[in-house]
Protein backbone atom coordinates (compact mmCIF):
# COMPACT_ATOMS: atom_id res chain seq x y z
CA UNK A 1 0.00 0.00 0.00
CA UNK A 2 2.94 2.36 0.61
CA UNK A 3 4.93 1.56 -2.54
CA UNK A 4 2.93 3.89 -4.81
CA UNK A 5 3.44 7.08 -2.70
CA UNK A 6 7.12 6.20 -2.29
CA UNK A 7 7.48 5.70 -6.03
CA UNK A 8 5.71 8.99 -6.69
CA UNK A 9 7.96 10.79 -4.22
CA UNK A 10 11.16 9.33 -5.66
CA UNK A 11 9.91 10.10 -9.16
CA UNK A 12 9.24 13.72 -8.25
CA UNK A 13 12.69 14.08 -6.68
CA UNK A 14 14.42 12.55 -9.69
CA UNK A 15 12.47 14.83 -11.99
CA UNK A 16 13.32 17.89 -9.90
CA UNK A 17 17.03 17.06 -9.84
CA UNK A 18 17.04 16.44 -13.60
CA UNK A 19 15.14 19.67 -14.33
CA UNK A 20 17.69 21.76 -12.42
CA UNK A 21 20.63 19.92 -14.00
CA UNK A 22 19.22 20.65 -17.46
CA UNK A 23 18.60 24.32 -16.65
CA UNK A 24 14.81 24.07 -17.00
CA UNK A 25 14.02 25.87 -13.72
CA UNK A 26 13.73 29.64 -13.75
CA UNK A 27 17.00 31.46 -13.15
CA UNK A 28 15.67 33.02 -9.95
CA UNK A 29 14.62 29.63 -8.54
CA UNK A 30 17.83 27.90 -9.61
CA UNK A 31 20.02 30.60 -8.09
CA UNK A 32 18.21 31.50 -4.84
CA UNK A 33 16.71 28.12 -3.91
CA UNK A 34 18.86 25.42 -5.51
CA UNK A 35 22.16 27.25 -5.03
CA UNK A 36 22.04 29.85 -2.27
CA UNK A 37 19.46 28.37 0.13
CA UNK A 38 20.66 24.79 -0.26
CA UNK A 39 24.32 25.84 0.09
CA UNK A 40 23.54 27.71 3.32
CA UNK A 41 21.81 24.60 4.70
CA UNK A 42 24.78 22.41 3.76
CA UNK A 43 27.29 24.76 5.39
CA UNK A 44 25.15 24.79 8.56
CA UNK A 45 25.28 20.98 8.66
CA UNK A 46 29.04 20.71 8.11
CA UNK A 47 30.07 21.32 11.79
CA UNK A 48 28.19 18.14 12.78
CA UNK A 49 31.01 16.10 11.21
CA UNK A 50 33.47 17.10 13.94
CA UNK A 51 33.71 17.71 17.70
CA UNK A 52 31.82 18.18 19.89
CA UNK A 53 29.23 16.22 17.90
CA UNK A 54 31.70 13.50 16.88
CA UNK A 55 34.77 12.82 19.00
CA UNK A 56 36.58 9.72 17.71
CA UNK A 57 39.34 10.96 15.33
CA UNK A 58 38.76 8.15 12.84
CA UNK A 59 35.02 8.80 12.72
CA UNK A 60 35.62 12.54 12.34
CA UNK A 61 38.00 11.92 9.42
CA UNK A 62 35.58 9.61 7.62
CA UNK A 63 32.62 11.94 8.21
CA UNK A 64 34.55 15.03 7.06
CA UNK A 65 35.85 13.42 3.87
CA UNK A 66 32.49 11.81 3.04
CA UNK A 67 30.63 15.07 3.63
CA UNK A 68 33.07 17.00 1.43
CA UNK A 69 32.91 14.49 -1.44
CA UNK A 70 29.12 14.35 -1.41
CA UNK A 71 28.05 17.91 -0.62
CA UNK A 72 31.06 19.99 -1.73
CA UNK A 73 31.70 17.74 -4.73
CA UNK A 74 28.72 15.99 -6.27
CA UNK A 75 25.92 18.21 -4.94
CA UNK A 76 27.82 21.46 -5.48
CA UNK A 77 28.62 20.50 -9.08
CA UNK A 78 24.91 19.81 -9.64
CA UNK A 79 24.03 23.18 -8.11
CA UNK A 80 26.50 25.25 -10.13
CA UNK A 81 25.96 23.50 -13.50
CA UNK A 82 22.20 23.85 -13.17
CA UNK A 83 22.48 27.58 -12.44
CA UNK A 84 24.87 28.09 -15.35
CA UNK A 85 22.47 26.34 -17.73
CA UNK A 86 19.48 28.27 -16.36
CA UNK A 87 21.50 31.46 -16.84
CA UNK A 88 22.26 30.52 -20.45
CA UNK A 89 18.56 29.86 -21.07
CA UNK A 90 17.66 33.22 -19.52
CA UNK A 91 20.27 34.97 -21.68
CA UNK A 92 18.88 33.36 -24.83
CA UNK A 93 15.31 34.40 -23.96
CA UNK A 94 15.90 37.88 -22.53
CA UNK A 95 19.07 38.87 -24.32
CA UNK A 96 20.33 40.95 -21.37
CA UNK A 97 23.77 40.59 -19.87
CA UNK A 98 23.40 42.38 -16.54
CA UNK A 99 21.61 39.55 -14.76
CA UNK A 100 24.11 37.08 -16.20
CA UNK A 101 27.05 39.01 -14.74
CA UNK A 102 25.40 39.19 -11.31
CA UNK A 103 24.63 35.46 -11.43
CA UNK A 104 28.24 34.55 -12.21
CA UNK A 105 29.47 36.82 -9.42
CA UNK A 106 27.14 34.92 -7.08
CA UNK A 107 28.50 31.58 -8.32
CA UNK A 108 32.08 32.73 -7.70
CA UNK A 109 31.08 33.82 -4.21
CA UNK A 110 29.48 30.43 -3.51
CA UNK A 111 32.65 28.69 -4.70
CA UNK A 112 34.81 30.87 -2.44
CA UNK A 113 32.64 30.29 0.62
CA UNK A 114 32.49 26.55 -0.02
CA UNK A 115 36.27 26.27 -0.46
CA UNK A 116 36.87 28.26 2.72
CA UNK A 117 34.50 26.05 4.70
CA UNK A 118 35.92 22.82 3.29
CA UNK A 119 39.53 23.86 3.93
CA UNK A 120 38.65 24.83 7.49
CA UNK A 121 36.99 21.46 8.07
CA UNK A 122 40.04 19.58 6.78
CA UNK A 123 42.44 21.68 8.85
CA UNK A 124 40.66 20.48 12.01
CA UNK A 125 41.83 16.95 11.16
CA UNK A 126 45.48 18.02 11.45
CA UNK A 127 45.30 20.35 14.43
CA UNK A 128 47.06 19.41 17.65
CA UNK A 129 46.37 20.59 21.19
CA UNK A 130 48.42 23.76 20.65
CA UNK A 131 46.28 25.06 17.82
CA UNK A 132 42.94 23.40 18.53
CA UNK A 133 39.76 25.50 18.22
CA UNK A 134 38.40 27.17 21.32
CA UNK A 135 35.40 24.83 21.55
CA UNK A 136 37.72 21.79 21.63
CA UNK A 137 39.76 23.41 24.39
CA UNK A 138 36.55 23.94 26.38
CA UNK A 139 35.59 20.31 25.88
CA UNK A 140 38.97 19.13 27.17
CA UNK A 141 38.74 21.52 30.11
CA UNK A 142 35.30 20.20 31.08
CA UNK A 143 36.40 16.59 30.73
CA UNK A 144 39.33 17.30 33.07
CA UNK A 145 36.93 18.31 35.86
CA UNK A 146 35.64 14.80 36.44
CA UNK A 147 36.66 11.16 36.19
CA UNK A 148 34.19 8.57 34.92
CA UNK A 149 35.73 5.16 34.37
CA UNK A 150 35.44 1.48 35.25
CA UNK A 151 36.47 0.58 38.80
CA UNK A 152 39.98 -0.92 38.59
CA UNK A 153 39.10 -3.45 41.28
CA UNK A 154 35.61 -4.45 40.12
CA UNK A 155 34.74 -4.67 36.44
CA UNK A 156 31.00 -4.51 37.24
CA UNK A 157 31.24 -0.99 38.68
CA UNK A 158 31.85 2.50 37.35
CA UNK A 159 33.26 5.33 39.42
CA UNK A 160 32.37 9.00 38.99
CA UNK A 161 34.31 11.71 40.82
CA UNK A 162 34.19 15.46 40.19
CA UNK A 163 31.65 17.92 38.85
CA UNK A 164 28.87 17.03 36.42
CA UNK A 165 29.99 18.77 33.24
CA UNK A 166 28.63 18.95 29.71
CA UNK A 167 29.56 15.69 28.02
CA UNK A 168 29.29 13.44 31.10
CA UNK A 169 26.07 11.80 29.90
CA UNK A 170 27.62 11.12 26.49
CA UNK A 171 30.63 9.49 28.15
CA UNK A 172 28.43 7.36 30.42
CA UNK A 173 26.48 6.22 27.36
CA UNK A 174 29.69 5.04 25.68
CA UNK A 175 30.93 3.27 28.81
CA UNK A 176 27.68 1.36 29.23
CA UNK A 177 27.71 0.33 25.59
CA UNK A 178 31.29 -0.93 25.88
CA UNK A 179 30.81 -2.59 29.28
CA UNK A 180 27.45 -4.41 29.36
CA UNK A 181 28.43 -6.14 32.60
CA UNK A 182 28.19 -2.89 34.60
CA UNK A 183 25.73 -3.19 37.50
CA UNK A 184 26.36 0.00 39.46
CA UNK A 185 28.11 3.34 39.78
CA UNK A 186 29.94 4.87 42.75
CA UNK A 187 29.41 8.64 43.00
CA UNK A 188 31.53 11.33 44.64
CA UNK A 189 31.06 14.96 43.65
CA UNK A 190 29.83 18.44 44.60
CA UNK A 191 27.21 18.68 41.82
CA UNK A 192 27.28 20.51 38.50
CA UNK A 193 25.03 20.75 35.46
CA UNK A 194 21.41 19.88 36.27
CA UNK A 195 20.63 18.58 32.78
CA UNK A 196 23.69 16.34 32.75
CA UNK A 197 22.55 14.91 36.10
CA UNK A 198 19.15 14.16 34.62
CA UNK A 199 20.72 12.60 31.53
CA UNK A 200 22.88 10.31 33.66
CA UNK A 201 19.87 9.51 35.86
CA UNK A 202 17.87 8.37 32.83
CA UNK A 203 20.71 6.10 31.74
CA UNK A 204 21.00 4.62 35.24
CA UNK A 205 17.29 3.87 35.28
CA UNK A 206 17.31 2.45 31.75
CA UNK A 207 20.14 0.05 32.60
CA UNK A 208 18.85 -0.79 36.07
CA UNK A 209 22.06 0.27 37.81
CA UNK A 210 22.62 0.48 41.55
CA UNK A 211 24.13 3.68 42.98
CA UNK A 212 26.64 4.03 45.81
CA UNK A 213 27.96 6.96 47.84
CA UNK A 214 30.80 6.39 50.28
CA UNK A 215 32.03 9.99 50.40
CA UNK A 216 29.94 13.05 49.55
CA UNK A 217 27.40 13.55 46.77
CA UNK A 218 25.81 16.99 46.73
CA UNK A 219 23.55 19.22 44.66
CA UNK A 220 22.89 17.77 41.17
CA UNK A 221 24.84 14.64 42.12
CA UNK A 222 21.96 13.62 44.40
CA UNK A 223 19.66 13.30 41.38
CA UNK A 224 22.05 10.77 39.87
CA UNK A 225 22.16 8.83 43.15
CA UNK A 226 18.38 8.76 43.54
CA UNK A 227 18.04 7.24 40.05
CA UNK A 228 19.59 4.00 41.32
CA UNK A 229 17.60 0.79 41.43
CA UNK A 230 19.20 0.04 44.81
CA UNK A 231 20.76 3.02 46.59
CA UNK A 232 23.56 2.32 49.04
CA UNK A 233 25.31 4.71 51.45
CA UNK A 234 28.60 4.02 53.13
CA UNK A 235 28.88 4.56 56.90
CA UNK A 236 30.42 7.98 56.18
CA UNK A 237 28.36 8.68 53.07
CA UNK A 238 26.68 12.08 52.87
CA UNK A 239 24.14 13.63 50.52
CA UNK A 240 23.90 17.43 50.33
CA UNK A 241 20.76 19.20 49.12
CA UNK A 242 20.10 22.84 48.22
CA UNK A 243 18.22 25.06 45.79
CA UNK A 244 19.11 25.26 42.10
CA UNK A 245 21.11 28.20 40.84
CA UNK A 246 21.79 29.63 37.37
CA UNK A 247 25.23 30.90 38.43
CA UNK A 248 27.23 28.02 37.01
CA UNK A 249 30.04 29.60 34.99
CA UNK A 250 28.71 28.04 31.77
CA UNK A 251 25.35 28.02 29.93
CA UNK A 252 22.96 26.24 32.28
CA UNK A 253 19.67 27.17 30.56
CA UNK A 254 17.47 27.22 33.66
CA UNK A 255 14.85 29.73 32.65
CA UNK A 256 12.68 29.09 35.70
CA UNK A 257 14.48 27.72 38.75
CA UNK A 258 11.25 26.94 40.59
CA UNK A 259 9.93 24.96 37.63
CA UNK A 260 13.20 23.05 37.35
CA UNK A 261 13.16 22.17 41.05
CA UNK A 262 9.57 20.97 40.65
CA UNK A 263 10.72 18.59 37.93
CA UNK A 264 13.31 17.09 40.26
CA UNK A 265 10.80 16.80 43.09
CA UNK A 266 8.47 14.90 40.77
CA UNK A 267 11.34 12.58 39.92
CA UNK A 268 12.11 12.06 43.62
CA UNK A 269 8.47 11.22 44.24
CA UNK A 270 8.50 8.68 41.40
CA UNK A 271 11.58 7.12 43.01
CA UNK A 272 9.73 6.60 46.28
CA UNK A 273 11.11 9.49 48.36
CA UNK A 274 8.73 10.44 51.19
CA UNK A 275 6.72 13.68 51.05
CA UNK A 276 8.23 14.97 54.30
CA UNK A 277 11.75 14.58 52.95
CA UNK A 278 10.85 16.15 49.60
CA UNK A 279 9.54 19.19 51.43
CA UNK A 280 13.05 19.81 52.81
CA UNK A 281 15.10 19.12 49.69
CA UNK A 282 15.12 22.65 48.25
CA UNK A 283 14.72 24.72 51.41
CA UNK A 284 18.41 25.45 51.89
CA UNK A 285 19.72 28.36 49.71
CA UNK A 286 22.26 27.55 47.01
CA UNK A 287 25.18 28.89 49.07
CA UNK A 288 24.53 26.29 51.77
CA UNK A 289 23.86 22.55 51.99
CA UNK A 290 21.47 20.43 54.00
CA UNK A 291 23.01 17.11 55.05
CA UNK A 292 20.31 14.79 56.39
CA UNK A 293 21.39 11.97 58.64
CA UNK A 294 21.71 8.43 57.34
CA UNK A 295 18.76 7.43 59.51
CA UNK A 296 16.62 10.19 57.94
CA UNK A 297 17.55 9.07 54.45
CA UNK A 298 16.84 5.41 55.16
CA UNK A 299 13.45 6.29 56.66
CA UNK A 300 12.56 8.52 53.71
CA UNK A 301 13.52 5.97 51.06
CA UNK A 302 16.44 8.04 49.78
CA UNK A 303 18.83 5.19 50.56
CA UNK A 304 17.93 1.53 50.82
CA UNK A 305 20.76 0.30 52.99
CA UNK A 306 24.16 1.10 54.51
CA UNK A 307 27.26 -0.82 53.53
CA UNK A 308 31.00 -0.22 53.75
CA UNK A 309 31.55 -1.76 50.29
CA UNK A 310 29.48 -2.18 47.11
CA UNK A 311 27.47 -5.37 47.35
Amino acid sequence: MTSAPLAQGSGFLAGYLRAHWQGRHSLAWSFWINLVLLRVAILKLEPFTRPPFLEDPAVVAVATVSFALLFHGVVFAWQVIGVVRACDAYQNDAGTGGVTIITYIGIVGAIAVTLTSAIGAFLVLFQGPADEPAYLARERDRAARYVLAPDPGDSTLLRFAGTLELGATRKLTALLQDNPQIRGIVLDGPGGHVYEARGMARLIQRHGLDTFVFGQCSSACTTVFIAGRTRVLGPQGRLGFHQHSMNAGYPAYLGDEAAEMSKDLAFYEAQGISAGFRAQVFVTPHDGLWFPTIQEMLAAGVAHRVSAVPE
